[in-house]
């Protein structure tokens, strides 16, 4: 059994995205959004702005841990934990876990609020992984390109004040000012910055169905900037009627939460594959 699942596993890396796959992954995503719902609830933990915004730094973790495996530094058949969506949800589970261990503290007065040693357990995960990543890139990388990463950023920076621009000014959207937007903005302008430079000069592969297709439609990778801000502009306006629903203050977090994930988590992989060369 654990054969014919590894077998299936190095297959479906070995290829690009199908409809198929992007449905599949899709309905993880919102098992995984079902099962951290019903844990938070019955855990009694508010699902709010601080706690999404302290929970970034495990986004992070999970998109640094994704560029371990690209390293090629982990073993079998252990590296198939650390692919999609495995690691995001290897990750849900450890933030989790910290996530209730803060929790106590609090609850022990040891702590003031969960979210100082939650935010810190993520803070020093990333830092170790990027620690090795770091040595990985002084050490065993050939072709590392920093000045790729630096510039990918500065696009990304430039593409996501431009769109917040437009929504804060032009369209007069004053609530696009929610740190949580100004975060979902930023990391798929990153997304964006760093899927195009990759394929525009690093020879990558678009494997996504709709960014393929739509790059092949139009013949340029910068095309997915269109992309992301056809679909953010009307996201956000929804997110904020959805928003306003009672009752619906915990979906709408959660919702922000995965829409995060899916821009900033792949954004900063291309970003960290660039610059180690890999």
């Amino acid at each position: 059994m654990f054969n014919e699942l590894y077998a299936w596993i190095v297959e479906l890396e070995g290829s690009t995205y199908t409809v198929i796959q992007t449905i599949l992954y899709a309905l993880l995503v919102l098992l995984g959004l079902y099962i951290l719902y019903r844990c938070l609830k019955k855990a009694n933990i508010a699902i709010d702005t601080p706690l999404i915004l302290t929970g970034l730094t495990y986004i992070i973790l999970g998109g640094l841990l994704r560029v371990v495996e690209d390293t090629g530094m982990v073993p079998e058949p252990w590296w198939i934990l650390f692919v999609t969506p495995q690691v995001y949800f290897l990750t849900m589970f450890f933030a989790m876990a910290m996530l209730f261990i803060s929790y106590q503290l609090q609850k022990k007065k040891k702590v003031v609020s969960y979210t100082t040693p939650f935010m810190l357990g993520g803070i020093i995960s990333s830092l170790i992984v990027a620690g090795f990543l770091v040595w990985f890139g002084f050490t065993q990388a050939t072709n590392v390109d920093v000045g790729a990463g630096i510039l990918v950023l500065l696009i990304a920076a430039a593409a996501a004040v431009a769109l917040w621009a437009v929504l804060r000014y032009l369209f007069r959207w004053e609530y696009v000012n929610q740190p949580l937007y100004l975060v979902l903005i930023g990391g798929h302008m990153l997304d964006a910055s760093a899927t195009s430079y990759a394929l525009a000069f690093k020879g990558y592969i678009e494997q996504h169905v709709l960014g393929s297709t739509l790059i092949d439609l139009t013949g340029t990778p910068y095309v997915m900037f269109a992309l992301k801000i056809v679909v953010l502009i009307p996201a956000i306006w929804i997110l904020e009627k959805f928003r306003k629903e009672e009752g619906m203050e915990a979906i709408w977090h959660l919702v922000l939460l995965a829409m995060i994930v899916v821009g900033l988590a792949p954004g900063l992989r291309d970003v960290l594959r660039m610059v180690l060369g890999i």
